[in-house]
């Protein structure tokens, strides 16, 4: 420990010598120049009004056909109304019931007349447009996809022979019925797993792979098999559950004592290796339990080895060697419930080592690649030299071979579909989803898809019309094999691909390590694949019809094996999604933060400067219905612009075809719910308005990052960042690095990182994930370190790919780490590498606590722009500290676009600024006016109440609502406390009137007049002696009320407006027989608590003094 702390010690001595010059230059200051960008007077005038390029969008969903054309007419002109500039249009189905009089079928004459003029009107509107890239939301398929041009997967059967003698084998059919895996037909979540069933099948090859001596088949070795209840038993359970099928499963129940098993009994004790295991729960959830592999000497007495969780339908586990006479797979109950039924089609041992996680490590799913496994090391397997092509000597399916000495393993390889569709569209657009890997397939899919939408338009595709595709987040689920499979593995690897097919099957060819570097390389080679022929090149095919596209990918986990900053590359929207988090109370981080970074990396890097998301996304089971109100959107959406999000695309917006049904149709369970149907429609500009101008500005010049954060390959940003953020101290912004980003684009200037676009890096971080590094990145990270750029994080263990030497990748890992580089270090923790460049944090918090305060700095032409956001629910009186200086500091409000001066101190190059953010609350501090004024102090500015309105108000309720058209209320309260169930369940809008007396002596001397509302839900529009003072949907409720007051009497009315989500609770009360709304799905039951609604108050005028 001490050696190491030694060691540490001197690496951060080396590394401040070395940084000491560039610690204290220019570009310490800003990361870059900035791009092109308003300044001074446009810069406040386009912030109080922004354009187009900064307002929202919505996801305009249309619903299994219930459109028309009046609701299409309402929609749009209330988006406008509302300040939402374009629209993504989405056809969809989700068993969503007929609500009008005729369904308009996706793309029939009817269809596309309303289509057509849901075009020309937005065009009237400068609307800005955009087709999702299917049917539904994901991902790219419809019913015009051929069987040939779909989505594959490869599928094996496998036999053994002696070898030594003339061979004529039949060889077992190819797995020809459509699923995820092999012949495992099921499903593993639900809408995005929709698989139609059909049956396709075509032969790649036939492999022979001779057996090490101890691979030893289970059938010879006569194991007796018992379970705990099964309806088969002995030579048969043996044949089915060591067989090739993952889809015949066996019935297996619980014993007398609840416990489900099967067990394998030998004569002797052998040694097993590996487990391959294949099974689901029957009686619940398939996925709900736990397994173990118990083993035994004498069958009374069991030790037990976790099998974990693997995603694909045949799991295979590489345990440490286990000498036992008997093998039990035990299956539980996650909580320990007794008497549960499961399927088990496969449960075989082996006697060598298999691949660990190999349906995983052969791309058949995801899931645990985030968290890569070795496979413990052994060479107890077979040659690659031993695999031979026996393709030329099968004919009408069997082989004939003069089989060499030896045991060994045919597999008859081939391929099928995975029967995956578009979804959730309506049934009649509901189709094969194309193959991703076929770059001809793709273009025709898009070619057959946007003619489609040429004609439904009436020719208006690009500027003026349908500008825009979108392609959704990922969820066609896995593919494995394309017809030019074999030539592109050659291409991109450089190595014949046919030998190395056993490993697919989890087999281990020469050793493991060998073995896994080539499922490195087939990984890669998949993603790439998918990268270049569904992302990259939708912008040569969409280039004819003047087309861009916005472009989400993972959005989290990993949903194939592309890399997620590489599909948004090119694209000239890069976009991501994130979720509310309602239910648990956690509005303050969206889910799936790390997608919003991500595509904001892209855009910093790349250049395309703006970065959307997919925003407010929820389940209205998970995390809540009909509940979001712009209170409850904003810390979410300021924790996503404090990722880098800087357009937001509202998720969403379903058509309304009719009016008397309300709410409406919803985009099944999932919102939240942003229509002209909603309760606070007619005020929602007021939200948009406060996005809008955040978006400008944070739309403005260059995005600063200290850091560049390389997160490593074989996987990406939304999958290992799910959970976790960069080790870096408080103050230091960053931009993720892909591979690509590495090896492609970045350079080494200066000791700086640079990328095309501009941006500059002081640090290269990286993540632990680089434990596996491929030669090409490695040779680009020695690149970096002799040009002295600062290195630090995790080091490189193990080389990943055939591609270069083991001797190669040793010596540059020593050159790079272990030579006594100054600038190279690892293992010390970022804070203090920083500390040892001098190079203090961009944004701190100089007295106040900074927990739950995060910033976004962008640097302009003649200037500094940082933006500061509250996202707790209590005031923050802070001083904070900025990487700025000779420049006056003033605060602009994006909700009410008004600015303000600020108290501050300039020394040692920073800028510290007396900031006071309530609860949500966030600022822009501005740094463009020159000034030689190192230190200003304000006055403070103190408070009076002037009158307290504690006289009766009016009260004027929303008609249709279910609440009486007036009552009068002498003290306020919420709503909810109201005996009237007509008012305790009232959903809408709420009038409040009243009025109140002032004196000029009660004001004079003071500088402002306030109305405070106290507490409303859930926003309220303000009008004082008949002038409309604005709508305030966020605390604190403070009206300033100065020009509108007068002497004498003054009337108020303040319309308040709360959630649907009490009415909706009220139609499902007992007793209820005329319900006032309409959803296609209840979300509520009687006993779901009410949420507070109203004018609750107390309210105030107040009189505000500055101190002289």
């Amino acid at each position: 420990m001490i050696k190491e702390s030694r060691n540490i010690a001197a690496a951060i001595a080396a590394l401040t010598l070395s940084v000491a010059a560039f610690a204290h230059s220019k570009e310490n200051v800003a990361a870059g120049a900035s791009t092109g960008s308003a300044t001074g007077q446009d810069l406040y005038k386009e912030f109080q009004n922004p354009p187009k390029s900064a307002r929202p969008r919505v996801w305009w969903h249309w619903m299994n056909g219930n459109i028309t054309k009046d609701g299409i007419k309402k929609d749009l002109l209330w988006m406008q109304k509302t300040g939402i500039v374009g629209f993504h249009n989405f056809d969809a189905g989700l068993e969503t019931p007929q609500i009008v009089d005729k369904r308009l079928i996706y793309m029939t004459p009817e269809w596309k007349d309303a289509f057509k003029y849901a075009i020309n009107l937005a065009d009237s509107l400068d609307m800005e447009m955009t087709i999702a890239s299917s049917p539904g939301w994901s991902e790219t398929g419809g019913p015009w996809v051929k069987d040939e041009d779909a989505m594959k997967k490869l599928v094996w059967r496998q036999v053994e022979i002696k070898g030594g003698q003339p061979v004529s084998l039949k060889l077992p059919e190819g797995f020809d019925i459509t699923g995820p895996f092999m012949d495992f037909t099921g499903s593993f979540d639900g809408v995005s797993q929709v698989f139609l069933r059909k049956k396709f099948y075509r032969d790649i090859a036939v492999v022979g792979v001779k057996l090490s001596d101890k691979d030893i088949n289970l059938k010879e070795l006569h194991p007796i098999i018992t379970s705990s209840g099964c309806d088969a038993t002995g030579e048969e359970m043996l044949e089915r559950i060591t067989g090739d099928s993952v889809g015949d499963y066996l019935d297996v129940k619980a014993d007398k004592n609840g416990k489900c098993w099967i067990q394998y009994e030998f004569a002797e004790p052998q040694t097993i290796k590996a487990v391959v295991a294949s099974e689901l729960r029957k009686d619940t959830n398939p996925y709900v339990h736990t397994k173990e592999l118990q083993y035994s000497d004498d069958g009374i007495n069991f030790k037990s080895i976790n099998l974990s969780y693997q995603a694909t339908a045949q799991r295979t586990y590489a345990i440490p060697a286990t000498t036992a006479k008997y093998f039990r797979l035990s299956l539980k109950d996650n909580k320990g419930k007794k008497d549960c039924e499961f399927g088990v089609a496969q449960f075989a041992l082996s006697t060598v080592t298999r691949i660990q996680l190999a349906g995983d490590k052969a791309g058949n799913s995801f899931y645990r690649l985030l968290w890569m496994e070795d496979t413990p090391y052994s060479s107890e397997a077979a040659r690659l030299e031993d695999v031979v092509d026996l393709t030329p000597y099968v004919k009408d399916g069997t082989l004939t071979w003069n089989a060499p000495e030896g045991n060994w393993r045919i597999f008859r390889f081939g391929y099928s579909l995975t029967g995956k569709t578009n979804h959730p569209a309506s049934p009649e657009a509901t189709g094969l989803e194309v193959d991703k890997l076929d770059p001809k397939a793709i273009t025709e899919y898009f070619h057959n898809y946007l003619q489609t939408y040429a004609d439904a338009s009436g020719g208006k595709l690009g500027k003026g019309g349908i500008e825009y595709l979108l392609t959704d987040s990922y969820e066609a689920g896995a593919q494995t094999w394309t017809g030019n499979m074999f030539e592109e593995f050659k291409a991109r690897k450089g190595y014949d691909l046919l030998r190395w097919m056993p490993a697919l099957t989890g087999m281990v060819l020469n050793n493991t390590e060998e073995t896994e570097r080539f499922l490195f390389d087939w990984r890669r080679t998949i993603g790439d694949m998918i990268s270049e022929y569904h992302y990259d090149l939708q912008n040569e095919i969409l280039k004819p019809y003047g087309m861009k596209r916005y472009t989400e990918s993972h959005e989290n986990y990993r949903a194939n094996l592309s890399d997620g900053m590489d599909c948004k590359r090119y694209a000239e929207i890069p976009m991501s999604a994130f979720w509310m988090d309602y239910k648990n109370g956690n509005i303050f981080n969206p889910r799936f933060e790390a997608d919003v970074r991500e595509s904001a990396s892209v855009a910093h890097i790349y250049g395309q400067n703006i970065a959307a998301a997919e925003s407010f996304t929820s389940d209205g089971y998970r995390d809540g219905a009909w509940v979001f109100s712009p209170a409850v959107l904003k810390p979410t959406a300021d924790a996503a612009m404090a990722a880098g999000l800087n357009r937001f695309v509202i998720h969403t917006s379903p058509h309304q075809p009719v009016d008397d049904k309300v709410p409406g149709l919803g985009l099944g369970k999932y919102g939240q719910w942003f229509d002209r149907h909603q309760t606070w429609a007619d005020q929602a500009k007021a939200w948009t308005d406060y996005l809008s101008r955040s978006c400008y500005m944070l739309q403005q010049g260059r995005f600063v990052a200290d850091v560049a954060y390389y997160y490593g390959e074989d996987n990406n940003a939304t999958g290992i960042m799910l959970k976790k953020v960069p080790a870096l101290p408080y103050g230091y912004n960053y931009d993720y690095f892909s591979p690509s980003v590495i090896r492609d684009l970045a350079k080494a200037e200066n000791g700086l990182i640079t990328v095309p676009s501009g941006m500059k890096y002081k640090v290269l971080m990286l993540d632990a994930n680089v434990k596996h590094m491929s030669i090409d990145i490695l040779r680009k990270i020695k690149v970096f370190a002799d040009a002295g750029v600062v290195i630090c994080g995790a080091k490189p263990q193990k080389l990943a790919g055939n591609t270069g030497t083991e001797e190669e990748f040793k010596a540059l890992v020593k050159d790079i780490w272990n030579s006594g580089r100054k600038n190279v270090t690892a293992g010390v923790p970022a804070e203090k590498i920083l500390s040892a460049m001098s190079l203090k944090p961009d944004f701190s918090i100089a007295s106040g606590n900074n927990k739950d305060i995060k910033f976004v700095h962008r640097s302009i032409s003649d200037g500094e722009i940082y933006w500061v956001t509250n996202l707790s629910k209590d005031t923050k009186d802070i001083t904070a500290s900025f990487r700025a200086t000779g420049k006056k500091p003033v605060i602009w409000n994006a909700d009410d676009a008004s600015t303000e001066p600020v108290s501050y101190e300039m020394a040692d190059g920073r800028t510290n600024v007396k900031m006071s953010l309530t609860q949500h609350q966030s600022a822009f501090v501005i740094f463009t006016e020159n000034t030689d004024v190192a230190k200003v102090e304000l006055p403070e500015t103190s408070e009076e109440t002037i009158v307290e309105l504690n006289t009766p108000w009016s009260v004027k309720f929303q008609q249709g609502r279910g609440a009486p058209e007036t009552a009068t209320f002498n003290q306020l309260a919420s709503l909810t406390e109201s005996s009237e169930p007509g008012i305790k369940y009232f959903s809408g809008a709420v009038t409040y009137s009243n009025i109140f007396k002032l004196k000029k002596k009660e004001i004079r001397g003071k500088d402002s007049v306030i109305l405070d509302l106290g507490d409303v839900k859930d926003l309220a529009e303000v009008t004082v002696n008949g002038k409309n003072l604005g709508v305030f949907w966020n605390a604190p409720f403070k009206v300033d009320i100065t020009k509108a007051v007068r002497n004498g009497d003054n009337t108020i009315e303040v319309k308040v407006i709360n959630m649907w989500h009490n009415r909706l609770v009220g139609d499902v009360q007992p007793g209820v027989t005329k319900k006032i709304t309409y959803t296609q799905m209840e979300f509520f039951k009687p006993e779901e608590p009410l949420l507070p609604a109203g004018l609750i108050g107390p309210v105030r005028i107040i009189g505000e003094t500055t101190t002289k």
